[in-house]
Parts: structure tokens; sequence; C-alpha cells
């Protein structure tokens, strides 16, 4: 009996100790939580809009430039400003993915060159657009933030997207221009060259400007005679005169051409190259863009015309 009673009186001094911990605890225990609930949202809020804090290092260049503000510096070097406002969202679209795309997300520098991408500050823009400088500064500025964030992805990754300033009707392989085949960078019907005045350009060298640029000792009658081999979007892949053999785009870069769709003729005693388009071809090309703006494409469907069977998605914050 002195057994029971004693875990009777043991038992009720623990429910006491309980009860008086319960009171002592639960306050705090419900004041944290609070707490924490009313902290979590902004917490989280700030968390994703850091990590979706992306900058882009321009080399020559110290202070990183945020993203948005980067592809506004692109668009405004890339394109003509007067173009249609549905083509310079296009061309964000597609510098917002090169850039990421060429540097992981900012993990490094990009030149700020026709090689890469050119990029003008806003000193370089007002400098440019003079008195126009308030209208287009904000026409490329909408443009740009109409799709902030937008990229182009092909089975979940980011895209190599090229482009270019005018086709010859058609774009370019990846393939031909570089011998990579990536399956969105496809030859595709562009008609800008319906609209741009400046389409087709001609360059008159003389024989000694033509060998010495060349490293060649030819005649007229071997220039003549030059024979050009095109593959399958109308582009010059050889050229071969007096015996000596040079790909279209060594061509072009030695005689400083627009692009690889080219004729040789010799006139009045000089040689006469004729280029039509501008650039490498691969991928969107601006003046066909706007092209397409003109007959109602929105962005979305220009981008979707020259990189095939992509996506346009927006960045993922994590």
């Amino acid at each position: 009996m002195k057994k029971i009673k004693r875990n009777k009186q043991l038992i009720i001094v623990a429910s006491i100790f309980c009860f008086l911990s319960m009171l002592f605890f639960f306050p705090f225990i419900f004041k944290q939580s609070d707490e924490k609930s009313e902290a979590t949202p902004e917490s989280k809020k700030d968390a994703i809009a850091n990590a979706c804090e992306l900058s882009i290092q321009v080399s020559g260049s110290e202070v990183p430039i945020d993203l948005e503000e980067y592809v506004i510096g692109v668009v405004a070097a890339e394109m003509p400003a007067n173009f249609h406002s549905e083509a310079l969202k296009a061309q964000a679209i597609a510098a917002r993915t090169y850039v990421l795309k060429s540097t992981n997300f900012g993990q490094t520098a990009i030149e700020p060159t026709v090689a890469k991408q050119v990029f003008y500050d806003p000193n370089t823009r007002k400098s440019n657009w003079e008195g126009s400088f308030e209208e287009y500064e904000e026409k490329v500025r909408q443009a740009v933030e109409s799709t902030k964030g937008e990229i182009i992805n092909y089975n979940g990754e980011l895209i190599t997207a090229m482009f270019h300033s005018m086709s010859n009707g058609m774009t370019e392989s990846s393939k031909n221009y570089s011998g990579t085949d990536l399956p969105y960078l496809q030859p595709v019907a562009s008609t800008d060259f319906q609209y741009a005045d400046n389409y087709e350009t001609e360059k008159t060298f003389t024989l000694a400007q033509w060998n010495q640029l060349l490293s060649t000792n030819v005649t007229m009658d071997q220039v003549k005679s030059a024979r050009i081999k095109r593959n399958n979007t109308g582009r010059v892949e050889t050229v071969t005169v007096g015996g000596k053999e040079w790909t279209g785009r060594d061509m072009r870069t030695l005689l400083d051409l627009r692009s690889t769709d080219f004729r040789i003729n010799v006139r009045e005693g000089n040689i006469v190259v004729t280029t039509e388009g501008y650039g490498h071809g691969v991928g969107m090309s601006q003046y066909g863009a706007d092209a397409m703006a003109d007959n109602g494409a929105t962005a979305h469907e220009i981008i979707q015309h020259y990189y095939k069977n992509t996506n346009i998605e927006k960045i993922t914050c994590k």
C-alpha cells in the first residue's frame, strides 16, 4: 500500500511539473513561431530576388553591369533603334540568351565586340542618337523590360543564339559555318533582302591590291577564270584562283567583305566583288526580324522561326 501511495504522489508531482512547464514554455514557443511566420515571406522574397540578381562583366570595365541593363546596351548597339518594337524584343531575348550561355550566367567576362556582342553604355548611346536619344532610349528600354528574364532553350539547355544583320534570302546552317551541326541553327527562309536598301554592295580592287591582300601573284586572266563552289544556302564554300584555294570565310576575311555570298568579276581593268547580305548568316537575321514584325509577327514568333524547335522561358531562380 505504501508503494502504491508513493507512486501516486510521484505521479501528482510529475503532473504539476508538466503543467507548470507548459505555462512557462508555450507562450515562448508561440511567440517564436509567430515571429518566424511573419519573417518567412519577406526572407523568402529577398532570397529569390538575390538569386535573380545576375550581373555581367564586360571586358575593359571594372564595374559589373546588371543583366537587363547590359541587354539594353547590346540591343542599342546591335540593332537599329528605328526597327519595329517586336524585332527589338526578339533581339533582347537573343542577346540575353547569348550572354548567359557565353559567360555561364555571368561567371566569366564577355568582350564588347562583333566577335561576341557589341555593347554601348549610356554615354555612347547619347552620343550616337543625339536628338533622338530620349525616344530611342525609351523604345529600347521598353523592349528589354517587356521581355525581362526571357531566354531561349533547346531540350532544357540555353542555345547559342547567333544572329546577323541580313541574310541572302536564306539563313546559314551552323554546320556550313563552323562544322558543328546544331539542330536549332538550320537554314530557314528570310525575306529581309526585300527591305534592306544596302543589301547588295560592291568592292573594287586593282590587281596589285588583290595579290597583296591574298598573298598571291595571279594574272587578271586567272582572276577571270576563278572557280566558285557554293553550298546549299547559296554562300561561297570555296574559291579557286590560279591554282590556290580559299574557303569562303577566309576570302571574306582577307578582302573584308560583308558576307560569304559574293561574285567575282573583272570590269574596266579592276576586280569587282559583289556581295549580298551582311554577316555570317547564322541564326536570326535582324533585317528579317524587322520584316517579319512589319508583317505582324510577334517577338516570340520571330525567335521560333529563326531558332527551330526551341522554347522561350523565364530564367529560373535557384
